[in-house]
């Protein structure tokens, strides 16, 4: 027997040792039945919190994908431009 686990909003995941605030789900079906989510997240790297980011996802495993590849961007903003750089750009 599977068990469902339901966390209410707002809540910390890590994404590649990077803390992520999921702040807002909101849920969406289309006519044709078709369900995605709305999710609001904030991303915080190396003390820097970034501005609130909005990704539409189909399930749990999509925003995984995607919050990796938005911590994978700023990791490389850090490694092409500094610190100081991903600052101005992320907040």
């Amino acid at each position: 027997m599977e068990s469902a686990t339901h966390v209410i909003p707002p809540f910390s995941v890590l994404i590649d040792n990077i803390a992520v605030d999921v702040l807002e789900i909101i849920r969406h079906q289309l006519i044709s039945g078709d369900t995605f989510y709305s999710v609001a997240v904030r991303i915080n790297y190396k003390g820097i919190k970034s501005k609130v980011v909005h990704l539409t996802v189909k399930n749990e495993a999509d925003l995984k994908n995607k919050l990796k590849i938005e911590v994978t961007k700023i990791k490389f903003l850090e490694m092409t431009h500094g610190l100081n750089y991903v600052k101005s750009v992320i907040t």
